[in-house]
């Protein structure tokens, strides 16, 4: 069993982190660099990085409404090569601890509607489907909007 640490991410951790967005998504739907730090530095943005052997192999962008008590999932990226290790779902629980001591109480996502690994993931986690977002995406493909009551678990 491999040694997993979850932290904060730190500023000098984005380039790698750039690059595991690139290589979890087609170029239609990774960010680029600006677009992945304006996430990461929206206001109520918390990044988490999982560890693994001392290097970055997941993280996780989540942005949270208090007032509201919402929060969205933006992105959560595996390292093609620690795929299938429970890094997602360890990501996945850390940031619903984080949420539910904010007080948040919904959790949502946007997903592909093709991305059917990703789909099977969220709804094992405890998302439902409530919609399709037509267009979603630049290259005009659609996305699912999923949501978990937190308080419900």
């Amino acid at each position: 069993m491999v040694k997993t640490l979850i932290r904060q991410a730190i500023s000098a951790d984005f380039k790698v982190l750039l690059k595991i967005d690139e290589a979890s998504f087609s170029s239609e739907i990774a960010y680029d660099s600006a677009e992945l730090s304006y996430f990461m530095n929206r206001e109520g943005a918390e990044t988490l990085v999982l560890e693994a052997e001392g290097e970055i192999a997941a993280f996780i962008i989540i942005e949270v409404n208090r007032k509201r008590r919402v929060a969205t999932l933006i992105t959560l990226d595996v390292r093609a090569e620690h795929q299938r290790r429970g890094y997602a779902t360890q990501l996945l629980h850390r940031s619903e601890e984080i949420l539910r001591d904010h007080g948040v109480r919904i959790y949502d996502l946007q997903v592909d509607v093709a991305n059917a690994g990703a789909i099977r993931f969220y709804k094992l986690q405890g998302f439902e489907m409530v919609r399709t977002l037509k267009n979603y995406y630049q290259n005009g493909q659609d996305a699912f909007l999923m949501v978990k009551d937190l308080n419900e678990n």
